[in-house]
């Protein structure tokens, strides 16, 4: 059974992914990458690959597709497919970032659950701002992660400043996962990203913001589990 490596986002863990891990294990030998304790993306990229299997797929969400993206940069030929999700081609738009650096300030100062109950509306799409059983995976999450492994994190996001090199040259089955109304990461930046990796595929979900994989979980399994076995 092939390797499937998933890789979380900022302040989450294994939650993240738990309809993905249920709906793909009879198709893959899923693993969860941790990526708390590093402190750049690439160190990050190393200690996925340090404990990887020699080939594998590799799903990345938000931050994790960042580094997923280090990963294809160092090491592409040991990966068989990528889906990127919730992605750029590098780094964070302008806003983003902007909002990423006043989060460190306020994490620093130890306003970590008022940042939380700040942040969440900008995560989900608007009807779903309401969810309080999806508040508390996103609450719960970022706790259970941490608030040093958060600005860690934060700040290996801020440090990448331009777009990945050599896009062009990720030539395995690739797919691109958005959310129609993600508010962190527009459609156009989701299209951009599919045109720079060729014959990519690209989805969009209606009624998702960016956290597409708890917002949407049937969807971004089924579209999961199509890239894996086609």
């Amino acid at each position: 059974m092939p390797a499937l490596i998933l890789i979380p986002g900022l302040l989450c863990d294994e939650t993240l992914w738990k309809s993905q891990i249920e709906g793909l294990t009879s198709h893959a030998d899923v693993r969860i990458a941790d990526i708390t304790e590093q402190l750049t993306i690439s160190d990050m990229a190393a200690a996925v690959l340090e404990t990887a299997p020699e080939c594998f797929s590799l799903a990345g969400f938000s931050l994790g597709s960042q580094v997923a993206l280090e990963i294809m940069r160092v090491a592409n030929k040991r990966v068989d497919r990528l889906a990127l999700l919730s992605a750029t081609h590098g780094g964070l738009p302008p806003a983003v970032a902007s909002a990423i650096r006043d989060a460190v300030a306020a994490l620093e100062q130890g306003s970590f659950d008022e940042y939380l109950e700040e942040v969440y509306p900008s995560y989900v799409a608007p009807g779903r701002v309401q969810d309080a059983g999806l508040k508390d995976i996103f609450i719960n999450m970022a706790h259970a992660v941490g608030v040093q492994a958060g600005v860690r994190q934060m700040k290996a996001l801020l440090a990448i400043t331009k777009p990945f090199a050599d896009l062009e040259q990720i030539f395995c089955p690739a797919l691109i996962v958005g959310g129609r109304e993600d508010r962190r990461i527009s459609p156009v930046d989701h299209e951009l990203l599919a045109r720079e990796i060729p014959g990519s595929d690209l989805v969009m979900l209606e009624d998702a913001g960016h956290f597409t994989p708890l917002e949407q979980p049937d969807q971004v399994t089924a579209v999961l589990q199509h890239w894996l076995t086609t």
